[in-house]
């Protein structure tokens, strides 16, 4: 937990997944494969304050409808958010995406034209949902 948490001591990000337990590390290392193949862009371990402390960060910046990938090693909720267009909603309604990502839907904070949401990695039904909806903003 204290490497994730010290903003002046960068950890390794195999010592943040060792320090998950062994099936939301399973879960997280699988999500992390994933993004890397649709997006084909190796995250940065940056620091993104208080909430999400370390966090391996995926930018896109080919002006489509995903802005970024961010997943959050915390050993205590392992987390997943996207930064969508809010256009993405307008293509792809809330109702017509996977029902284990609503709650994550519902909960967003919109930004101008950036959607946030967020979700706990929980499930292999919610990474299959999260690489679904990261493979229709990314047109992959």
């Amino acid at each position: 937990m204290q490497a994730w948490k010290c903003e002046f001591e960068k950890p390794t990000i195999k010592g943040l997944i060792g320090a998950l337990d062994p099936e939301a590390g399973a879960l997280y290392q699988e999500l992390r494969r994933s993004v890397l193949k649709r997006v084909k862009k190796k995250p940065k371990l940056e620091w993104m304050g208080l909430t999400w402390c370390w966090c391996e960060c995926t930018a896109v910046d080919d002006g489509g409808m995903l802005g970024g990938v961010y997943l959050v090693c915390d050993p205590a909720n392992p987390r997943v958010a996207l930064s969508l267009s809010t256009a993405f909603f307008e293509a792809h309604p809330p109702h017509t995406l996977p029902k284990v990502l609503h709650s994550g839907f519902e909960q967003a904070t919109c930004v101008g034209h950036q959607t946030w949401c967020e979700w706990r990695i929980s499930s292999q039904e919610l990474v299959a949902g999260v690489i679904e909806v990261i493979a229709q903003a990314h047109g992959a």
